[in-house]
């Protein structure tokens, strides 16, 4: 019976990291929007974002302006999406206060990496995220989206 109780955690682990993941995607999305929106245009980071990867396969991104929003915008679904997961199955497994400081500091913990290690692929909105304003947006709407992934995670039982 003890087996089918870890094997029942781990499921609802897993479905709480996937609610993270996508709670990460809406708020980085949010936040991407607003830093479009700063410069005048809300889909800007999903216009760059699919313009850069269409380039890095070869196609030129003048000859396919809707497409590369659309790239640009699955390209954060994806990325986004498993930022949450992954930081959220460090986050969800500890309890109290540590899984509080513990989001914050998973939060920080990306910003981090974003704007010092990782490459333009593998950034939540992509090249544009690269600066500290831009990093500084989607470490806050990460942060948000872990609390609420923790508030979550509580509601539906995993505690």
């Amino acid at each position: 019976m003890a087996h089918g109780n870890a094997h029942g955690r781990f499921s609802q682990l897993i479905d709480a990291a996937f609610a993270a993941g996508t709670l990460t995607a809406i708020a980085t999305g949010g936040a991407l929007l607003g830093l479009g929106w700063r410069e005048g245009e809300a889909g800007r980071v999903f216009r760059l974002a699919g313009r850069g990867l269409l380039e890095r396969f070869g196609v030129a991104s003048s000859a396919a302006p809707l497409t590369s929003v659309a790239l640009g915008y699955l390209h954060h679904l994806i990325i986004a999406t498993g930022w949450g997961v992954l930081l959220a199955l460090l986050v969800l497994p500890l309890r109290g206060v540590t899984r509080i400081t513990a989001a914050f500091l998973a939060a920080a913990g990306y910003a981090a990496l974003a704007l010092w290690v990782l490459p333009s692929t593998l950034r939540i909105g992509y090249a544009v995220t690269g600066t500290p304003a831009g990093v500084v947006a989607i470490g806050g709407a990460v942060a948000v989206a872990l609390l609420g992934a923790v508030w979550v995670a509580n509601g539906e039982g995993y505690e």
